[in-house]
């Protein structure tokens, strides 16, 4: 298990990337934006996942909303139940009510399940590509969980805590959009990495840009929450922020991201790649180990 010290913000990303300001993040509302040789096109944003983010950053507790979302959405209520009546939960009676199946798996691990959901509505644009399409999609996951670990073990209020893992999911789905811009260049950079994504020096030298900076400037064009383009612009860039809950979401949403890398890598990148039939219990182990190593990790850092 990584010591406390990784938790320092990451020295990987080129001193010329400056957090954004308000007025070059308006600019980004444009469809496309020549950036260094690279013209930027953002993929659009699935409806349940933009839905989720409104919620979570709504600082709502009430789970109603989220429920009428996963209800909405046929294949999002099949796998919620599935999960729910999983032998990971060991309920003695089936659970046949998304109300209740909700209640009981609880926010994060349902809106992890609507998130991977939205991002496979997105596999026919992505066609030639959907394992890595699968890859980024449960690498943002991991990293909203592992952010919301982080969060969690110091002591940030629960709405922050929650926005955590709303906006660790964007941060990871900043390589969405190199991977939409250009597509098998995105690939052949991927495939030449010892893991399974690339990291942000080489993003940003074969591209001029990396995900991390590239997260904020999605989430503007997807128009989502301000808290939630806030903490991203934050997290492209913390070093000259002043010290506050904001950062800390930052850091840890950075931090989230290198961790969720880390487990992808080591255990279950592989499984991504296969069909959805004999895959679908290799997810399941996947979510619950990267869950557990978000908790034991947390559990053993302490303070900044």
């Amino acid at each position: 298990m990584p010591a406390p010290s990784a938790l320092m913000p990451a020295a990987d990303l080129d001193g010329h990337h400056r957090l954004l300001s308000a007025q070059s993040v308006h600019q980004f509302r444009t469809q496309s934006v020549q950036k260094q040789g690279l013209t930027l096109t953002f993929p659009t944003l699935p409806s349940t996942i933009s839905k989720v983010e409104e919620f979570i950053a709504s600082g709502q507790t009430d789970p109603g909303p989220l429920i009428d979302i996963v209800e909405r959405d046929p294949s999002v209520s099949l796998n919620v139940l599935r999960r729910v009546n999983s032998p990971y939960h060991g309920l003695r009676r089936e659970v046949e009510s998304i109300d209740r199946a909700v209640r009981l798996l609880g926010f994060v691990e349902v809106s992890s399940i609507v998130m991977i959901e939205g991002v496979e509505e997105l596999r026919d644009h992505f066609d030639s590509h959907s394992a890595l399409l699968r890859q980024i999609a449960h690498s943002a996951v991991f990293t909203g969980r592992f952010a919301q670990g982080l969060t969690k073990a110091l002591d940030v209020e629960e709405d922050w805590t929650r926005l955590a893992f709303s906006a660790g999911f964007i941060h990871a789905m900043g390589r969405l959009v190199l991977l939409h811009v250009q597509p098998d260049r995105y690939a052949t950079l991927a495939e030449a990495g010892t893991m399974p994504l690339p990291d942000t020096e080489a993003e940003a030298h074969a591209f001029g840009e990396n995900y991390r900076t590239l997260a904020p400037q999605a989430a503007d064009h997807w128009e989502l929450p301000e808290r939630v383009c806030s903490v991203l612009q934050i997290a492209a860039n913390p070093d000259d922020e002043p010290e506050s809950a904001s950062k800390m979401l930052g850091v840890s949403i950075r931090n989230g991201g290198d961790l969720a890398r880390r487990d992808l890598a080591e255990d279950f990148a592989a499984s991504l790649g296969t069909s959805e039939d004999s895959s679908a219990s290799r997810v399941d182990d996947l979510m619950m180990t990267v869950a557990q190593d978000a908790s034991t990790y947390a559990s053993e850092v302490g303070h900044f």
